[in-house]
């Protein structure tokens, strides 16, 4: 079975993902492509900066730019599967000699028509920052599967490890499903949870989680391969649906000692 991955490039909290799914993983799958969207899609640089500032302090965003930056010059050099860090995904897609490529919205046609001649069976989302169109979401045959780290229908939407937090849920969700025109709404192939660590930083709990995800993920596209996958039904009437936190409620997380980073 021939999957595609679709994603976005942030070497903090994405690049965790796809270096455990390939470390762990990239002999067992046929991997035709990884393809990349800009972080955030279209969300003003402004807007986000001003968000993270409120979600990080100012000291917790400075080091946040200082990694990425980092990140962004060690990227550049030349890295083996054998390395033990990454520093983009671009760079360990090489690495594994994997096909990577830059995309802008999915949803237009150059993608479409590309993914169509490609023919995967299954592509997969991983913080995908475009909501997929119907047109998109029916051309693997197999479908088109998301990674959301949180217990759906509960938490749908952005940033949902915030929220768990925010709401001092002890446990991580992580639910791994079907795609369908409404966000967050297709029928569940695996739910789990993860156990939250008292006094532990959004920031490493993101990362944390994404590791785990990555084994999640290889359970159901084995699952789907062998045709034993079961689809859940969810009951959507009891769901609740988040955006990005505003300042009063980032400031409210720094209030009930959280920590963002």
């Amino acid at each position: 079975m021939k999957i595609e991955f679709l994603t976005q490039e942030d070497s903090l909290y994405i690049l965790p993902f796809f270096e455990e799914f390939l470390q762990h993983y990239a002999g067992d799958f046929e991997i035709t492509r990884i393809s990349c969207c800009r972080a955030m899609g279209k969300r003003s640089r402004v807007q986000l900066l001003q968000e993270l500032k409120w979600l990080y302090g100012l000291p917790g965003l400075g080091k946040l730019v200082l990694q990425a930056g980092v990140a962004k010059a060690l990227s550049m050099l030349p890295r083996s599967r054998a390395s033990q860090r990454f520093y983009s995904i671009a760079q360990l897609a090489k690495a594994y000699g994997i096909p990577y490529e830059h995309v802008d919205n999915p949803n237009q046609p150059e993608f479409t028509t590309a993914l169509q001649q490609r023919s995967p069976d299954l592509l997969i989302s991983v913080a995908c920052p475009y909501i997929l169109k119907e047109k998109l979401l029916g051309i693997p045959p197999r479908g088109c599967i998301n990674i959301h780290h949180a217990p759906l229908p509960r938490y749908k939407g952005m940033m949902p490890t915030f929220w768990q937090l925010y709401h001092g849920e002890q446990q991580l969700g992580v639910t791994i499903h079907y795609m369908a025109a409404k966000v967050d709404e297709g029928d569940a192939l695996l739910q789990e949870s993860l156990p939250v660590t008292p006094g532990e930083s959004l920031h490493n709990l993101i990362r944390r989680s994404k590791r785990h995800g990555a084994h999640c993920m290889a359970k159901v596209v084995r699952s789907l391969q062998s045709n034993e996958a079961v689809a859940i039904q969810m009951d959507h009437g009891q769901g609740s649906y988040f955006t990005f936190p505003k300042r009063e409620e980032a400031l409210e997380f720094r209030r009930r000692g959280l920590r963002a980073i």
